[in-house]
């Protein structure tokens, strides 16, 4: 082994001797040597390698690499050793224990507890690759991405940071820690200098503030504005609420959720499900809208009750009892081209209302409700549940009662008001109010046979009906009546029919599906 004894000159003429040196093909200049406390040479440890020792500083490609000490090899090749660090501009820092580096194709591997800084991020990580040239680190052995800005911290098994785009991509196992929330993703990309991260592949977001949980298949999440936006099959559950849908917005901020495409919200806690290619959730305000081919269904003591409406609205709110306790309730609204089916009743209105807090459905403009073989119309409809099922029916104004007696004739009952009373979820008895009137059919037993005998048309202002297999019974009248028996064949052709009486049954709905038919 042969040393130098004078290290400085010899760097002098190290340093003059390379200024003559042609560029190395791809990797531009030769490496730079700038300074070493001492410079050996050792054949048998590193054959045609300089040995460097002591505060060894090279330059390469506008970037500065130091360490305890190195091998420079004639083919611009460096293995560096010890405290070991690479500069890059004023942005870029990296340290490790060991480096090896190519200026063929300024292609750096840095290995032993590597950190990477680049202004407010830090990556530490075991081992390193770093494109020099093309602003490029990967890592595959694991690594942690600090950013003091935004206050994460992100995992993950693999990893391409892209200095010149202040761009990461992670892969396998990706997790982003912060103080508001914790996102869980296979493939992540994260931009430093915008804070926004694209998803691709399984992704789950926890916001720590809210509780909302959001999963995703592909899409971006804006971590300084709080925007996502997700383009692939995705769901938010805030609250209890569960909404998808193929495409899905949300702001985080004002709480507001926007999806698009076979979209559905759920709640589990009220039993509800709302299905339809549009919807928004309000946070906030913990209401939610669902339109185009809209349907609900609501779940009532084992039964469910099936609505459709151009718009549906659902909103919760909160019950105070007399023990100082809470609890949620719903409130559902369908406006335009309401229509619901249940297996016991079925219904068709302008604009339906159901408040769970009061177990009570409210129909408007030209509301109609059929059960069994009734119908039931009037200017507002009132239906009162009892553990899911109907318990009392309202009619107010120009309530009718009609029942088919065959193809052709009705009974009929009408009256200002109605009021209604179920029993074992059949319509049993009816009392008609103010202006009282009835059309029915007597009925009389022959052989075996029921007939026909007559019509009978009573006007009073106070009339209660008996229901049996939803058909007229028997007709009370609780005042005086003025009333007139007609024999079938005496019966006048406009006796037939109450003026206002109108058999709407073309437009009951025959199934769940049916409430979607115009």
């Amino acid at each position: 082994m042969a040393r130098n004894p004078f290290p400085t000159l010899a760097l002098l003429l190290l340093c003059t001797a390379m200024q003559g040196q042609t560029e190395v093909d791809r990797g531009g200049k030769r490496v730079e040597i700038l300074h070493a406390d001492e410079w050996t040479f050792n054949e048998r440890i590193a054959p045609g390698a300089q040995r460097l020792l002591g505060n060894v500083r090279f330059r390469h490609a506008q970037a500065i690499m130091q360490c305890d000490s190195a091998y420079m090899y004639d083919d611009q090749r460096v293995d560096a050793f010890g405290h070991v660090t690479m500069d890059q501009g004023d942005t870029l820092h990296v340290e490790a224990e060991r480096l090896r580096y190519d200026g063929r194709n300024r292609m750096a591997r840095l290995e032993g507890n590597v950190i990477l800084r680049d202004k407010d991020m830090e990556l530490v990580t075991p081992a390193l690759d770093y494109n020099m040239k093309g602003g490029r680190a990967t890592y595959d052995q694991g690594g942690r991405i600090t950013s003091r800005k935004e206050g994460n911290t992100l995992t993950s098994q693999g990893g391409t940071y892209f200095a010149d785009l202040h761009r990461f991509v992670f892969s396998r196992n990706v997790r982003l820690e912060h103080p508001e929330r914790l996102i869980l993703s296979d493939t992540m990309h994260y931009a430093t200098g915008t804070g926004i991260t694209e998803f691709f592949g399984p992704t789950e977001i926890q916001q720590h503030t809210d509780s909302t949980l959001i999963r995703t298949l592909r899409g971006t999440f804006d971590t300084r504005t709080g925007l996502a936006r997700f383009t692939r099959r995705s769901s938010i559950l805030s609250k209890g609420r569960l909404l998808e849908g193929d495409t899905l917005h949300y702001d985080q901020h004002s709480g507001t959720g926007l999806a698009w495409g076979n979209v559905s919200v759920t709640d589990t806690a009220n039993k509800v499900l709302a299905r339809g290619r549009t919807g928004r959730y309000d946070e906030i305000h913990d209401r939610s809208m669902i339109t185009g081919h809209a349907e609900l269904i609501l779940m009532m003591d084992g039964d469910s009750l099936f609505l459709h409406g151009d718009s549906l609205f659902t909103t919760r709110v909160v019950l105070q009892d007399s023990h100082g306790g809470s609890r949620e309730a719903m409130i559902i609204k369908a406006y335009r081209n309401v229509r619901f089916y249940k297996s016991d009743m079925q219904g068709a209105c302008d604009t339906l209302v159901y408040s769970a807090p009061d177990s009570l459905i409210r129909m408007f403009h030209q509301p109609v409700l059929w059960t069994e073989a009734d119908q039931i119309t009037g200017d507002h409809i009132r239906i009162a549940l009892r553990e899911g099922k109907p318990h009392q029916l309202h009619v107010e104004g120009n309530a009718f009662l009609l029942s088919a007696v065959d193809t052709v004739l009705l009974d009929q009952v009408a009256g200002s008001t109605m009021t209604g009373y179920f029993q074992d979820e059949a319509l049993r008895r009816i009392i008609a109010e103010g202006n009282g009137r009835t059309v029915y059919f007597a009925r009389e037993e022959k052989n075996g046979m029921e007939e026909l005998i007559g019509m009978n048309k009573a006007e009073c202002s106070r009339i209660s009906v008996e229901l049996e297999d939803g058909q007229v019974n028997t007709v009370t009248f609780l005042d005086r009546p003025d009333a007139i028996l007609y024999p079938m064949n005496k019966i006048p052709d406009k006796e037939l029919r109450m003026e206002g009486a109108v058999w709407r049954m073309d437009e009951r709905p025959r199934d769940r599906q049916d409430i979607f038919r115009r």
